[in-house]
């Protein structure tokens, strides 16, 4: 699999990573996207993104609202790669 980024900033931020940690290129990505997406996890739980959203919409979630049962994420799994 190929990340091919044209962007001269993401290039010199990404041999600066590399550099710092005396690492490869790739590994300087994986590492600073990984430590994105856990600080961002951290900061907001996808419940909350969702929430803050629907609010910037004017919207909320229903007051009796039901999570959605685990199946149903297996069934639409399945519906969309095609398998029966």
């Amino acid at each position: 699999m190929t990340l091919n980024i044209r962007n001269e900033e993401a290039d010199e931020l990404a041999r600066r990573l590399a550099r710092i940690d005396r690492t490869s290129i790739t590994n300087a990505v994986v590492s600073a996207l990984r430590e994105t997406l856990d600080s961002r996890m951290r900061k907001e739980t996808p419940r909350e993104t969702a929430r803050r959203i629907l609010a910037r919409r004017g919207l909320s979630f229903q007051p009796n609202r039901k999570p959605v049962p685990p199946e149903a994420f297996h069934d639409l799994d399945h519906d969309l790669g095609g398998d029966a």
